[in-house]
């Protein structure tokens, strides 16, 4: 069984959010979802906000990306989202921004691009506490209605993907970011995607973070996957030199 590769020095997390998806709309009015979620000071800033779906979106999406950059360092934890208590930090332009979450006094640095229909979060953390000579790409897709119809079909998933990696796909959705993930990181390579496996194994029944392979071998790239709604969302890292 593979296991997950500890010899990545940057690892990475992502999340996407997809502004227009049912639900997405008035979550700031559910007091059991707030409640259950954010703490004392999240709820807080959330309340005054004037925007405050937004708001909270922002924080769930840094606090996913937070939870899929410890999972490589501990292993998958238990997720309990308030255990994750985020704060914004800086504004870096009209649509990017820096937000810190913290984990059991780690400290993850979260950058958010937040778009009139996403919100995308993206985080870089050096296990040895400098960054590496590493590029870092990041990259939103969208998907449409039609499209997700058709990789409904599994005959699709068998033309790009081996055997190890469709133990891990389950819907369209999870085809599809992988697909492009693949493509992309190729175009990056200059190789062609069939080279490349992402695999995602699981251990005591958990899935791990997934990996890439590359000519059925591990390397130093890191990636992380996201979906939701109409909205595909990754990012990697390929080593400079």
């Amino acid at each position: 069984m593979y296991l997950w590769n500890r010899h990545i020095l940057l690892l990475l997390g992502n999340d996407i959010v997809d502004l227009n998806e049912a639900g997405v709309t008035g979550k700031s009015h559910s007091a059991r979802f707030v409640e259950r979620v954010f703490c004392r000071e999240e709820k807080f800033a959330i309340s005054v906000s004037e925007n405050p779906d937004l708001t909270l979106w922002r924080f769930w999406a840094a606090k996913e990306t937070a939870y899929k950059i410890i999972s490589k360092i501990t292993g998958p934890p238990v997720f309990l989202h308030k255990k994750f208590k985020t704060t914004f930090h800086e504004q870096i332009s009209k649509s990017k921004a820096k937000f810190e979450v913290v984990y059991d006094a780690q400290k993850f640095q979260i950058e958010l691009t937040t778009d009139i229909n996403y919100i995308h979060a993206v985080g870089a953390y050096a296990k040895n506490g400098e960054l590496p000579d590493y590029l870092l790409c990041e990259k939103v897709h969208p998907v449409t209605h039609s499209e997700l119809k058709d990789w409904q079909n599994t005959n699709r998933w068998a033309e790009h993907f081996t055997k190890e990696e469709l133990v891990s796909i389950h819907h369209a959705e999870s085809a599809l970011v992988r697909f492009h993930c693949k493509k992309v990181v190729a175009q990056e390579l200059e190789i062609t995607p069939s080279r490349l496996q992402i695999i995602r194994p699981s251990k005591a029944s958990r899935p791990q973070p997934p990996f890439l392979l590359l000519d059925n071998k591990q390397t130093e790239i890191d990636i992380s996957l996201s979906h939701h709604g109409l909205w595909l969302g990754f990012c990697f890292s390929i080593k400079q030199g």
